[in-house]
């Protein structure tokens, strides 16, 4: 195998920053041991399910009010890292063929022209001739097999990798400069640099109208703030580009986890896994939120089977006749095979179920309370005052700078 370069100075110092950051105290995982290790995440993300068990689970709770594969089209926003492609063939094998909206850190950057462009390739039911949507979701993190976070051995790739980067970069700068420094008007972001910029000032803004301590923050901390930043801003862009007199749509967001070994190619299971924060179905314009903990998990050699198929070909290791499973209290965990991993990262008959025929359980999966919506929470387009002051400060300092006025008159007071 070729030896990869080492990792460039600024790819270094980003992974070095997240490892000094202070962290609960976390007992090591014993790396084969998975329940030991989903115990390690669950410690940073309390109810973090297993990636197969996660699917089946929306795979379920969707199809009771009407959402499948066959009448659905699957909108994903996740991070542009390679890493997350196990979650986009998850979330495909269920629903089908996706249309991404991917930026760095999973910030939303594709307005609602580009919504809108995924939402006209969804397919219409025949019998009400509306149009079905699924939006999933997810930042992601890395915590690796011993429960360190930000920690990833990538393929191919020697040394300590880490993820997620854009988020880790915004954190070690925000700690750095302070967040009110990166607290910008919508609209203004560097043009060398703007999926970036765009994310560390919607993820500045989020911090400051939460009044959260950056200095406090560990990376699973900004990971959980990016996420309720960007499912604020999925909602926002949905509410501007879905008509809901035709067409139904559900939302499933959360956090993305690779609990990978520390060396990718050891003998160490590589894991993911998914913490849910939000699932929800809005049909007819009515709004009902559902509880994956209410759904069953299958049973681990059903797991297998459906873990085995979500991975096509690739799922079969030459060496191995299994994937490696394990029972936890919450959830079934299953290993993402080796060959896989390495591989991978190296819609007819739409009739459609009617509300009329759903099952019985869909009304045993609701959540109890619907969570409040703040209207006062920043948006993506939304001015702050005290921004608009500081653009206001930064333009005039840049109008009376000697070198403006020089150039642009003459040097003798008069415009060229």
């Amino acid at each position: 195998m070729l030896k990869a370069a080492p990792l460039p100075s600024a790819n270094r110092l980003v992974c070095q920053a997240a490892a000094t950051v202070e962290a609960p105290a976390v007992v090591a995982a014993n790396p084969k041991d998975l329940n030991e290790r989903h115990a390690a995440v669950a410690n940073y993300f309390p109810g973090v399910l297993g990636i197969d068990d996660f699917i089946q689970r929306v795979e379920i709770a969707l199809c009771g009010y009407g959402f499948t594969g066959r009448n659905s089209i699957s909108c994903s926003n996740l991070c542009r890292d390679e890493i997350t492609a196990v979650l986009k063939d998850k979330i495909e094998h269920s629903f089908g063929g996706s249309f991404n909206t991917n930026g760095l850190g999973g910030v939303l950057t594709c307005g609602v022209t580009g919504m809108g462009a995924g939402l006209s390739h969804s397919p219409i039911c025949e019998s009400s001739g509306r149009e079905r949507y699924v939006f999933f979701s997810f930042p992601h993190i890395a915590i690796d097999s011993t429960g360190t976070l930000a920690n990833i051995s990538r393929p191919g790739r020697p040394g300590t990798s880490c993820a997620c980067g854009a988020l880790i970069k915004c954190m070690t700068e925000l700690k750095a400069d302070g967040v009110e420094k990166s607290c910008k008007v919508p609209g203004v972001h560097d043009p060398l640099d703007p999926e970036y910029s765009i994310l560390k000032q919607r993820l500045a803004r989020r911090i400051r109208w939460e009044q959260l301590d950056i200095q406090n923050m560990d990376l699973s901390d900004v990971t959980k703030a990016a996420e309720r930043m960007i499912t604020d801003d999925l909602e926002y862009l949905i509410e501007k580009a879905v008509d809901t007199n035709k067409a139904d749509y559900a939302v499933v967001t959360g956090v993305q986890i690779h609990n990978w070994s520390t060396n990718f190619d050891d003998d160490v299971p590589n894991l993911e896994l998914v913490w849910p924060t939000k699932v929800y179905t809005v049909v007819n314009g009515k709004t009902t939120y559902l509880d994956l903990t209410k759904i069953p998990s299958l049973t681990p050699r059903q797991l297998q089977l459906l873990a085995q198929a979500s991975m096509g070909s690739a799922a079969e290791p030459s060496n191995s006749s299994s994937i490696i499973s394990s029972v936890s209290a919450t959830s079934t965990i299953t290993e993402i095979p080796h060959d896989y991993m390495a591989h991978r990262l190296g819609a007819a008959d739409v009739k459609g179920a009617t509300q009329d025929g759903k099952p019985s359980y869909s009304d045993n999966i609701k959540a109890g309370d619907a969570p409040s919506k703040d209207p006062a929470k920043p948006k993506m387009d939304s001015i702050d005052l005290n921004d608009m002051t500081q653009a206001f400060r930064s333009f005039s300092a840049a109008f009376s700078n000697p070198s403006f006025v020089e150039t642009f008159t003459n040097g003798n007071g008069k415009s060229s």
